[in-house]
């Protein structure tokens, strides 16, 4: 019976958590206020790896669509990363060059602190 009781106050706590509120919203522009960490993804035949690269600068403004200038590595490397998605948690946000897919096996852009932008000046 303690058991029954138990299972039924799990079921009851979990109907009253809501689990939108620990996934991050989707904005369409925000500021940096700091520098990035740069995770570039590739697939292999039987596998992916990722790495990942800190002290990305950025500009001041990022909105969905913008193509950002990124230099990265030890010995520069420089290529174009489309903004497809941008996550928004608190004071982090994460921009992503894939709308859509698993968010841990592509390439991205995690930002602390980052805030949501106003309308464009």
């Amino acid at each position: 019976m303690p058991f029954r009781t138990w299972m039924a106050g799990l079921v009851i706590a979990a109907g009253t958590i809501d689990p939108a509120a620990s996934q991050p919203d989707t904005v369409e522009a925000v500021e940096p206020a700091g520098l990035g960490v740069l995770t570039k993804c590739r697939g292999w035949l039987v596998a992916s790896s990722c790495r990942t690269y800190h002290h990305i600068r950025l500009p001041s403004r990022i909105v969905v669509g913008d193509e950002l200038p990124i230099s990265f590595g030890s010995h520069p490397k420089e290529f174009k990363f489309f903004v497809a998605r941008i996550a928004l948690k608190s004071d982090r946000c994460t921009i992503f060059s894939e709308a859509t897919g698993e968010r841990h096996r592509r390439d991205k852009i995690d930002i602390t602190p980052c805030y949501p932008a106003g309308p464009a000046s």
